[in-house]
């Protein structure tokens, strides 16, 4: 029997070992018993593995039956899937069919040292701020998972919670000692008595929404009324009966911001001086009415959209689809009806994206799973929006698949499936683009999911690797549109039902900030997509530091798009959401009234919302839906408030 034929004969396959669980650098060996219904075991089927994770997989099967080897990469968890091969169109395209799983965990490396940042304030009596400090490993990277825990060597002296809260108790010298993973660090502070004898506090506004971000000017001074500016001051919010309000945050820079409304104090204490100041929060009152303008359903799963108005002055939405290797031209002139006047088909069962050149006179897609394995972009001609033409199918380097480009001129960024890196295609030649640069985080086991580009600086959605910053033009890094140079980057890793995600999915620029959205399929007891929007400060963007987010709670976040202060949202299974973004961003956007509207992208009568993208266009709002096509909504004026 050939192994296809051999492999069908199998009934169950057994790993050994059952869970993998490796060191960051180390290998394990596992290996399959794959059994037939009797449960004799089956030898020389063909069966294969998943290789997307944190480590490399290589087979030994030519040296033992049935193994392979596993090597930590990178610290996290994944599931292993395992395929038989069973027979297919020929015998160099089995069908793969899942079989079993394999948990894999893989730890971080040992912890080498412990860093302890300087305080950045004067060690003064009576005074408290939190301690900073990171478990470095031996690859000179912070720990995964290990945590500073903390210890003052003389609580006469400071006195320190295990998560780092230091409160200086009187003159002296003290050690504060930080450990983990069977490592410790210190800290030696010479405790003096506090200069500190008036504080004062003010607020710009005593009257705001919620929501809105308020910077107290405070002061410190001694007896000469002279400022001490080196003391850690505390800062508490309280609510109108005294008690410390959980509806309010203060922080250490004097902003203050409150989810709900009502009367807060805001107290100001140098430990030896204390001042207070009052700031009344009424409700923002952001909502607005959504209506629906236009529905045009579809007969297969779509994709993403672009909106436009065309060369001959009408209006167009190209929408590109999940299985249908196709791109729809809707014509949206009357947004109440849109209507499909052509398509382009494809070789590439997915059309994950589609963008439009600012000339309106090209316009690209995407393709994923071609059936000859040639994937890539397409260029199409748009001179004549309702009757697109296809240019060229341009493949050179990018067979592996392409899931997202961005449009610079005549430079197209695109997110290629193989690489992982993003390729820089240079179409001022439509007919025949060429590869002009590329760059990729250069490192095992990474994944890039999308791209876009806002005044020379390019924005890569790097999965786990979280948000990563090239100069593509800025210059002030040496970076130019083909020979990108990297700024810098912000990644993090949250806990989903005992599960750890990052999934940087998109990302756009927006004044100060980026908005990063987060897509997660298949956590632990999950009924659907998740994820949520962090919102980043890039202010110093050599130090990205995350400030806001937005978060739903039973949804997933997918594509973004900003403007006029408003962020759209295509969440998934909750449709679509607009976000007031204006003025500065601080905590949790949702519960501080933020959300401005929603709209359920679901014929009356089902529950089937997939919301994928979302475009404002011309006064309305156009968002694709993966199972229900393209819609078109209104959004109403905001009140005005007197």
């Amino acid at each position: 029997p050939s192994p296809s034929d051999l492999a069908a004969m199998v009934a169950s396959i057994e790993i050994v070992p059952a869970i993998i669980e490796v060191q960051r650098g180390d290998s394990i060996t596992f290996r399959g018993i794959l059994r037939d219904e009797a449960g004799n075991v089956v030898e020389g089927a063909l069966w294969g593995v998943s290789t997307l994770g944190p480590f490399e997989l290589r087979s030994i099967k030519d040296e033992i039956p049935e193994t392979y080897v596993l090597r930590g990469t990178e610290y996290g968890e994944a599931v292993i899937g395992v395929f038989l091969g069973l027979a297919g169109p020929s015998a160099d395209q089995p069908n793969w069919t899942p079989a079993a799983e394999i948990p894999v965990k893989v730890n971080d490396y040992p912890v080498a040292r412990i860093d302890i940042d300087p305080p950045g304030y004067a060690s003064y009596a009576g005074t408290s701020f939190t301690l900073t400090g990171r478990a470095i490993t031996t690859a000179g990277e912070e720990h995964a998972e290990e945590v500073v825990e903390w210890s003052s060597a003389d609580e006469a002296v400071a006195t320190v919670t295990g998560d780092g809260r230091l409160e200086l108790v009187a003159p002296g010298t003290v050690t504060v000692v930080g450990e983990a993973g069977g490592v410790r660090g210190e800290l030696a502070l010479d405790v003096v008595a506090n200069p500190v004898e008036r504080v004062t506090v003010s607020a710009p506004e005593s009257r705001v929404r919620t929501g809105d971000v308020v910077r107290m000017a405070v002061a410190a001074m001694d007896a000469s009324a002279e400022p001490v500016d080196d003391v850690a001051l505390a800062y508490r919010v309280e609510g109108a009966d005294g008690a410390a309000a959980a509806t309010a945050t203060t922080y250490m820079d004097g902003a203050f911001v409150a989810e709900e409304p009502g009367q807060y104090t805001v107290r100001v204490d140098a430990g030896t001086a204390a001042e207070a100041v009052d700031i009344e929060v009424f409700p923002r009152e952001a909502t607005r009415e959504v209506s629906l303008v236009g529905q045009g359903p579809l007969g297969t799963t779509s994709s993403d959209l672009w909106v436009f108005e065309g060369l001959d002055g009408r209006d167009y939405a190209y929408t590109g689809t999940m299985s249908a290797a196709t791109m729809y031209a809707w014509d949206v002139t009357d947004p109440a009806a849109p209507a499909i006047v052509d398509s382009v088909s494809v070789d590439g069962r997915r059309v994950n994206d589609v963008k439009i050149n600012d000339d309106r006179t090209i316009a690209i897609v995407t393709s994923e799973n071609a059936s000859n394995r040639r994937n890539g972009i397409t260029l199409i001609d748009i001179t004549n929006p309702a009757d697109p033409e296809t240019i060229t199918h341009y493949t050179e380097g990018l067979t592996g698949g392409i899931h997202n480009v961005w449009f610079v001129g005549d430079l197209v960024y695109a997110i290629n499936d193989g690489t992982l890196d993003v390729h820089i295609i240079d179409i001022s030649d439509p007919a025949n683009p060429f590869e002009a640069g590329r760059w990729g985080l250069d490192k095992p086991n990474k994944y890039l999911h999308d791209v876009s580009v806002v005044d020379g600086i390019a924005y890569l959605s790097y999965w786990n690797d979280g948000l990563v910053m090239l100069d593509v033009g800025d210059g002030r890094w040496g970076g130019t549109p083909t020979e990108p140079q990297l700024i810098s980057s912000y990644s993090y890793l949250y806990d989903i039902n005992g599960a750890l995600f990052g999934n940087t999915h998109h990302a756009i620029r927006y004044g100060d900030y980026v908005f990063l959205g987060d897509e997660i399929f298949g956590c632990p007891d999950c009924d659907g997509p998740r994820g949520y929007v962090h919102v980043v400060d890039v202010s110093d963007i050599e130090n990205p530091r995350e400030v806001a987010e937005f978060r739903l709670p039973d949804a997933g976040s997918h594509n973004l798009w900003v403007e006029d202060d408003l962020l759209y949202i295509a969440y998934y299974q909750g449709g679509l959401r607009i976000v007031d973004v204006s003025g500065e961003l601080r905590g949790d956007l949702l519960a501080q009234g933020r959300e401005v509207a929603s709209f359920m992208t679901t014929p009356e009568g089902e529950n089937t919302t997939m919301a994928w993208g979302p475009q404002p266009y011309k006064g309305n709002i156009f968002v694709s839906d993966m199972r229900t096509g393209l819609w078109v909504m209104n959004l109403a004026p905001a009140r005005v408030i007197p």
